[in-house]
Formats: C-alpha cells, sequence, structure tokens
C-alpha cells in the first residue's frame, strides 16, 4: 500500500507541474497598410518589438512578469492592452485607421474590445476643454457621470474577468486623480483665469493615495501618469514663492518623497533626458539625479546627455551648418555673423511648429529692421522635399527658409542635442551661443532677452 501511495504521490505532482501557468503571453496580429516595423509592447518593467512581416502579420511569445496593462505601438500609433500570463491575443487593424478598426480574438478579446470601445468613447464623448472650464463642482459631477458611463459599456460587454476587473477599478481611479490633479492648470488655460485657485477641500479625496507605491509605479501606466501630474502640480504651488527652476524643483518634489529605487529613477531619468537644458541649471539638475543612488545604465546615457549639453551653454561657440536656401544655393552660419541669429528648427509634420508660425511671422516684422535674421531650419524627411518647398511658398514663410541635409541625423541637429521640435535657438553676432534652448516667440521672455541684447 505504501509504494502504491507513493506512486499516487509522484503522478500528483507531475500533473501539477504540468498544469502550471505559462509564464509567457502569445500575441499575433494582421496590420493592413501597415508602415511600421515593428510592433511594442511595454509596460510593468518589461519592453519588446516584434518584427511585422512584409505582408502585415505579426506573431510572438511575450516573458511577460505580470498580469495587467500595457502599452502596443505599430508605427506611430498607439493603444492600451491587457495581457495575462498564459493567455493568448490576435488583434486585427488598419493602419490608416487605428483605432476605429482595433478587433481582437483569442483568450483575451472581450476585455481588449473593452478597452479599444472605451478609448473610442472617451474620444467621441469627453470635451476636456469644456470639462475643465467648469467649475470644481461641476467638474467632479462631470466625471462621475462620464463613469457611470464607462461602466454600463462594461456590462454591455459582459466582461466575466475578475483579474482584469480588479485591475480596471485601479486604473479608472489613478485616472480620475490625474485629471483631478491636473484640473487647476487647465482651468486657468481653458478659462484664461491665470490667478484661479482651487477651494481648500478639492484635494480631499486624493489624501488615502498613496504617492509612494513604487509597485504600482511598476505595474500601471495610469499611477505612473498620476505621479506625474502630482509633482507637476506639487511643483506649482512652489513656484510662485521659490526662485528655483521649474526643473530643479520638479527634481527635488521627486527625491524627497520617493525612495530609492525603480520608481525614483524611472521618473528622473525620463524627465532629464528632454528636461536637462544647457542652461544655469545644467549641473545642478545632474548632480541631483547622481547623488540619487540611479540606475548605472540610465547614469551612462544621462552622463553622455550632460557632456554633450555642457558644450552648447551661453557662451560657447555654436555648431555650424551649411543647408539647401528655399530661394537658391546653400546658405551657412558664418555669413550669418554680425547679426543675431534666431533659429527656428521645424517640420511640416509638426502641429506645435506649425502653430508658431503667426507668433514668429510677427516677431520677424517687429525686428524688421533691427539686427536680427530669422533662420527656419526644417527636418522633414526627403520623402516630403515638396510638400516642404510648397508649404513655404503657399503660407508665404519668411526668414531665411532651409532644409536640413539628413532630417533628424543632420549634424547641426544632434550637436545640439535636439530631441523634440519645435526647438528655438539663439546666437549673438561673433557666432557665440546666447540661448541653445531660447523662448518660442508666442513667449514674451524672447523679446525681454533681445530687448535686453539689443
Amino acid at each position: 500500500m505504501k509504494k502504491i501511495s507513493v506512486f499516487f504521490i509522484v503522478l500528483f505532482v507531475i500533473a501539477c507541474k504540468q498544469e502550471e501557468k505559462p509564464q509567457y503571453s502569445l500575441i499575433s496580429g494582421v496590420v493592413e497598410n501597415n508602415t511600421g516595423e515593428t510592433v511594442f509592447v511595454r509596460g510593468n518593467g518589461f519592453e519588446y518589438r516584434t518584427p511585422i512581416s512584409e505582408n502585415g502579420t505579426f506573431s510572438d511569445t511575450l516573458n511577460i512578469k505580470t498580469d495587467g496593462f500595457y502599452e502596443m505601438y505599430v508605427g506611430r500609433e498607439r493603444t492600451n492592452i491587457y495581457l495575462e500570463k498564459g493567455k493568448n491575443l490576435s488583434v486585427t487593424l488598419d493602419a490608416n485607421e487605428f483605432d476605429e478598426t482595433l478587433n481582437y480574438t483569442g483568450d483575451l478579446a472581450s476585455v481588449n474590445n473593452f478597452i479599444a470601445a472605451k478609448y473610442l468613447w472617451n474620444e467621441q464623448n469627453l470635451n476636456y476643454k469644456e470639462i475643465f472650464s467648469l467649475n470644481e463642482t461641476d467638474f467632479k459631477t462631470a466625471l462621475d457621470k462620464n463613469q457611470k458611463s464607462i461602466d454600463s459599456l462594461y456590462e454591455v460587454n459582459k466582461i466575466s474577468n475578475e483579474n482584469f476587473k480588479k485591475n480596471l477599478k485601479k486604473e479608472d481611479a489613478y485616472t480620475r486623480a490625474s485629471l483631478i490633479e491636473n484640473y487647476k492648470n487647465a482651468h486657468s488655460y481653458y478659462t484664461g483665469n491665470a490667478d484661479y485657485q482651487v477651494s481648500d477641500s478639492f484635494y480631499d479625496e486624493l489624501k488615502n493615495i498613496d504617492f509612494k507605491d513604487t509597485l504600482a509605479y511598476r505595474n500601471s501606466t495610469a499611477y505612473q501618469n498620476l505621479l506625474d501630474a502630482h509633482f507637476n502640480r506639487l511643483v506649482d504651488e512652489d513656484l510662485s514663492e521659490d526662485s528655483q527652476s521649474e526643473n530643479i524643483l520638479y527634481l527635488k518634489k521627486v527625491a524627497e518623497n520617493l525612495p530609492n529605487g525603480y520608481a525614483k529613477d524611472k521618473i528622473m531619468s525620463s524627465y532629464l533626458m528632454f528636461g536637462l537644458k544647457p542652461d544655469e541649471t545644467l549641473d545642478e539638475a545632474y548632480n541631483i539625479y547622481k547623488n540619487s543612488e540611479p540606475n548605472p545604465e540610465n547614469l551612462t546615457k544621462l552622463t553622455e546627455r550632460y557632456n554633450k549639453l555642457k558644450t552648447i551653454t551661453k557662451g560657447n561657440p555654436s555648431p555650424t551648418f551649411e543647408y539647401e536656401n528655399h530661394k537658391g544655393g546653400t546658405t551657412t552660419l558664418e555669413s550669418l555673423k554680425g547679426k543675431y541669429v534666431y533659429i527656428d528648427v521645424w517640420a511640416t509634420w509638426c502641429g506645435p511648429c506649425l502653430r508658431e508660425i503667426p507668433f514668429l511671422k510677427e516677431f520677424e516684422e517687429e525686428y524688421e529692421n533691427k539686427n536680427v535674421q530669422v533662420v527656419s531650419i526644417s527636418i522633414d524627411e526627403a520623402k516630403d522635399y515638396n510638400k516642404w518647398k510648397t508649404m513655404v511658398s503657399e503660407k508665404q514663410l519668411g526668414g531665411i527658409q532651409l532644409m536640413a541635409d539628413s532630417n533628424w541625423k543632420s549634424k547641426f541637429v544632434e550637436d545640439y542635442g535636439i530631441l523634440g521640435i519645435p526647438r528655438f535657438i539663439l546666437i549673438d553676432p561673433q557666432g557665440n551661443i546666447v540661448s541653445a534652448d531660447a523662448p518660442r516667440p508666442s513667449d514674451p521672455k524672447l523679446r525681454e532677452t533681445l530687448d535686453a541684447l539689443l
């Protein structure tokens, strides 16, 4: 009997091992009208790229560590998806109508089709300008009403996945909290009331949120967005009473409120990749991060960027260029010596760049008879060359209109460490840098800076 018992115990152990939940998720799909090279999935400390074949298909195994929400990028488009270990997910979509055509099948079809429907509902029904323009009481009432609509959509989809339901409840709570954190600044922006203040009790419902939950930061994109909004609000509240720069205050808030580790490092390193400025704050900002026990890999990347930005601080000789002029021939920076040169790095596809054009025209007219030369450098790709030529003519863009020779990889662009556009640069008559990240033409500080120099 003992031998039989042992035999059955061994069989039971083997059976248990065979039934263990796989530690991966399967993903596949078909992309019509595809222009991207990969499907990029990230979230919960996981990142992975899957190649898309010439016929638009892809299939791969994702060795995720956590069940939960992830981001899926196809080309420049992005959507949220929900993954679980041991479950498969397949998607079909048209890259030309990304959000409208997402359709999922597989084990996690119902929850992901709900996510897609939820996004479309928000896009079609949420007018953020209208909501943020409401007074604070009506604003919160609107949030409650919108959540009820989402809950109804959830019921229609008949979702039975309890794990997803638990995660969704947390995500919705974090999203609501983010909107509350952003309300004051958004209300001021949309209503034009720069002095607007919320009531003392407005943030009371956020008191139970743990803003130091490093596990939630790993597992939730919504929580990551919440922390960013939270720290930005804290900085905004202190800016009026503190002479420190915004980026220094932000870094100090993060350093003071989060323990050393993944969350602090991720927030600070991500912020500094774009927020590290070639100005008087450069050294202090870099040292705050360097002294926070950073991830060695991220420190190496930030150190490389710091060293690059050190070369383009005020007073250093400017990197030079020689680019094709819209009117013919080429133009060099050296040929403009003797004038202050205000450079606009832009592209025809860049919405914020296009919104600055009317202000740039006004600025050019205002300083037409002063010792200032406006230069616009397009970093459009070669395939958009004719689009650039046409836009410059049709919009009657002034100044000197140039096109860089290799878009983002053009030497002038790389020498200035440009990661985002529009980017404005001010150079003095001797060819030295006044500001490698100058105010935009829509910013009154640009006039203040130039008027003090002229």
